[in-house]
């Protein structure tokens, strides 16, 4: 068991740093709007797949009811919106296309469109419907459906390159080498148990951190990161020596400096791996551990 309880505190300690990395990921995507840059791209690739047909993409962001959502969280936001749903997508399309026309000139509109992919896309959904109005609506919304599902997966992937930086980072400022916490744990029962305390009540108390808004502001997100360092955080970083107040390199030999890189490269690609999963492999260790004790 004493094992165990050693890796109980390890993950404990991870999981902790994946959510620091993780709020700190959401402060950059707000910053930056990663995901409002991720919908532009994606409908770019949708509506302007050439030079020439630019026009019209700017004419759908031109759009009053596009722009209210650029100022659904703030008046003052000049970022892209976060976020679109289907209807609004079609509702937006109509409008650019028909530009106050009747829908009985749509096949016409369509076929006037500059963009030639996007009118022949248009212009197979319209068949597909059977040139009914409604059904050529759900096929247009499926298409955009089908479009941010591969951009969700993109956006996903390039959010877990930065992640992995944001590990190494985290790692080196933290000084968080994950053999060295190792070490500390297997080596100091009085740490360990202090550890494993504070891991056993987080498991019990602390699953609703883990459920994050979808798109949290700046403002929320920097309020969870300085939540976060101020109580989770410092909570072990005392009793596991994290940090560079007291690190002594007089004595460190090239094993000791590869071992160390290795270290911070492990935490930082444990901390990719995600806060969800550190928890559900915490609260399954804790469990386990909670069984073993039980008298028999």
């Amino acid at each position: 068991m004493t094992i165990l309880t050693v890796v109980i505190g390890i993950v404990f300690v991870l999981l902790l740093l994946s959510l620091l990395a993780t709020t700190i990921m959401e402060l950059l995507a707000s910053f930056f709007h990663l995901r409002g840059r991720n919908l532009t791209k994606a409908l770019r690739n949708m509506l302007a797949s050439s030079d020439e047909s630019e026009g019209l993409l700017a004419e759908f962001k031109g759009n009053s009811l596009y722009k209210h959502l650029s100022q659904q969280y703030s008046r003052t936001t000049q970022g892209p919106p976060s976020y679109m749903d289907s209807e609004t997508f079609q509702s937006i399309l109509f409008d650019i296309i028909l530009k106050d026309e009747g829908v009985e000139k749509l096949k016409e509109k369509i076929d006037t469109l500059p963009d030639e992919d996007l009118r022949n896309v248009l212009n197979q959904l319209l068949r597909d419907a059977d040139n009914e109005l409604d059904q050529f609506k759900g096929n247009i919304e499926k298409w955009y459906n089908d479009v941010m599902d591969r951009a969700s997966g993109w956006y996903k992937r390039y959010t877990q390159k930065i992640l992995i930086w944001v590990g190494i980072l985290i790692a080196l400022v933290f000084n968080a080498d994950t053999f060295s916490i190792y070490e500390r744990l297997a080596s100091d029962p009085e740490t360990l148990q202090q550890v494993v305390a504070l891991a056993d009540s987080y498991v019990q108390t602390q699953e609703e951190t883990l459920v994050r808004p979808v798109d949290p502001s700046f403002e929320q997100s920097l309020d969870a990161l300085q939540s976060l360092v101020d109580n989770e955080i410092n909570s072990v970083r005392a009793p596991l020596g994290l940090g560079w107040a007291n690190m002594d390199f007089s004595n460190y030999g090239t094993y000791d400096w590869i071992a160390k890189i290795l270290g911070y490269l492990v935490t930082a690609l444990a901390i990719s791996l995600g806060a969800p999963f550190w928890f559900d492999l915490l609260r399954k260790l804790v469990n386990i551990r909670s069984s073993g004790n039980k008298p028999s």
